[in-house]
This record gives C-alpha cells, structure tokens and sequence, in this order.
C-alpha cells in the first residue's frame, strides 16, 4: 500500500512506477509527472482503475495538508495547507479508500476548469476531485453523473482581494464603489462569471487558471478577484509567491450549488454506487468546510453585498 500523500509518481510500465519524496514535491515535478498523486492498494486481482482530476496546486497542496497521514484516518480538515478544494479533495480520496479498497487511484492535474470537465464527458478521468457549479454540469447532458450538492446554493460566500498597496480597492465598501474597480474571473466559471458582471464592476478580464488569476492582481492588472477567505487569521491570501489582502466587511454570494461529477465510465460509475451515497450521508461536510476555513468565524458578520 502506498500513501497518497508521500509519492508524486512519473508513469512508464504497469510494474515499474518511479516515486519521487513528498519533500521533493513542487509544482514543476506535479505538472512533468503528468500522473500527480498515486494510492495503489491492490487487495484482490480485479482492482478498480481511478483517474481523478484536480488542478496542479490543489495536488501539491493535498500532499502537503496530509503531509505524510494517512487519507482513510482523517477526521479532521484543519490545519497548514487546508483550503475548500484540498478538503474536498481529501474527503472523496478518503471515501474511496473506504469504500473502494482494492481500487487504485491516479490524481491527475488538470488546470483548466473547462478542459476538466471535457476530459469528463469524454470519459478520459473517472471523476473530479474538486466541486464544480451544478449549471456547468448541466450543460453536459447525460455523460456524466453529479454527486449531491456538497455545497447547497447560497453557501457560497467569498470574499474579494486586491494587492496590498491598491487602496482604491482596498477602501471599496459599497457596491457603487466596486463598480468604479476592474476584476479577474473565467468566464468558463459560469456563476461567477455571472456574479460580477451583475455585480456591475467596470471591467471583467477572462483568465483560464487561478494562476493566472492571482498573478493579475498581484501586478497591478486588475483591482480585484473573488476568493474563499483563507484559513488564517488576518484572512491574506498567499498563493503563488505573492499576498493579496482581502476588502474588509464585504462578502459576495454565489447563486449556485456545488457538486462532485463522476463519468459514464465503469470507474466513474463505481463512484456514483459506492463513493457518492457516502459523502451524501456524511453529516459532518458542514464541519469539514468550517474547518478548512471556507466558513470562517471572522467574516460570518460581513454584509453581503449582493444578498
């Protein structure tokens, strides 16, 4: 058995699989690897073959959460590195090591939001590993299958960030005032796409990663993007080298539930019998997403601004 949390591992036959120390584990080695994050626990011959997409640094950041635990004895979701997509993440690794213990599981890194869900229809991954809108996954019929909502509509709150010496943005506290600002989405996120083109802010630029995302603000691109508050007291976000700070007492809503998708696959559609029915009976998710921060005490009392 191997741990998912302590080997990134570089594909070449099906009995020879090189593995590389979670110490070692960077962006650059999840994204060569172009196979992330293994778990082979091969207890019967007839193993069930999984391919779970995230994006690239929602992986590294899973290893380093678990930082050498071992996924099925979780029982908690705080702590370094915990955010919502790594708690999501984490969770459905853990089902499915509960649930599917002779599968063998591959993390697959995918950053884009749209190819993601391609590679899903087409029935090239298994299944996400990470919530998406239930809007987008209508929009692709019968070829996959949701989970039950993890995250019901109007659970999404988030929170907007700006580059530290951006006051204009910082000091906006009204919605007249954000309209004054430029922010960063992708467009191919639908319901946040919607939010701030609703919202009304002066110009929305459309980006493809988060990547991108952070680093448009952190340079002066743009004024603001929406974000989960971070699982840290002074709310800053540290993502790709940079920090960004978060406009105080304001809050957005997203109109929309969240899912988990699996494919019409026969690994996909294990996870819909098997995996799905158990995080839809889990009745600590409240719990987990407080304590991975995306509910955070702090900003419980913010208004929201398009309530």
């Amino acid at each position: 058995m191997c741990n998912t949390s302590t080997h990134a591992i570089l594909p070449s036959t099906p009995r020879d699989i090189f593995v590389i120390p979670a110490h070692r584990i960077t962006r650059r080695t999840v994204l060569a690897t172009a196979g992330a994050l293994v778990c082979a626990e091969r207890a019967r011959s007839d193993t069930t073959s999984l391919r779970i997409a995230a994006p690239a640094d929602v992986l590294l950041d899973y290893g380093l959460f678990l930082a050498g635990r071992d996924v099925v004895e979780l029982r908690s979701f705080d702590g370094p590195h915990a955010r919502r997509d790594v708690m999501e993440l984490a969770l459905l690794m853990r089902e499915i090591r509960r649930q599917l213990p002779g599968s063998v599981t591959e993390l697959v890194p995918i950053d884009s939001y749209q190819r993601a869900l391609v590679e899903l229809r087409a029935g090239r991954i298994s299944a996400l590993g990470t919530t998406v809108w239930r809007l987008d996954l209508d929009a692709l019929g019968q070829d996959i299958t949701p989970s039950p909502a993890l995250l019901q509509k109007g659970d999404f709150v988030v929170g907007l960030f700006a580059a530290p010496a951006n006051s204009k943005a910082l000091q906006a506290r009204s919605v007249a005032a954000l309209r004054a600002l430029s922010a960063v989405s992708n467009s191919d996120w639908s319901v946040d796409w919607q939010t701030l083109k609703t919202i009304g802010f002066r110009q929305v630029s459309d980006v493809k990663t988060w990547r991108q995302m952070v680093l448009s603000v952190a340079r002066g691109r743009t004024d603001v993007m929406m974000a989960p508050f971070p699982n840290q007291e002074d709310l800053v976000l540290e993502a790709e080298g940079v920090r960004l700070h978060p406009v105080k007492d304001v809050a957005i809503a997203l109109q929309g539930s969240r899912h988990l998708a699996a494919a019409r696959t026969i690994g996909g559609q294990t996870i819909v019998d098997k995996v799905f029915p158990a995080l839809a009976s889990n009745g600590s998710l409240k719990r987990a997403y407080r304590e991975c921060g995306f509910i955070h005490p702090r900003t419980a009392g913010w208004p929201v601004l398009n309530k």
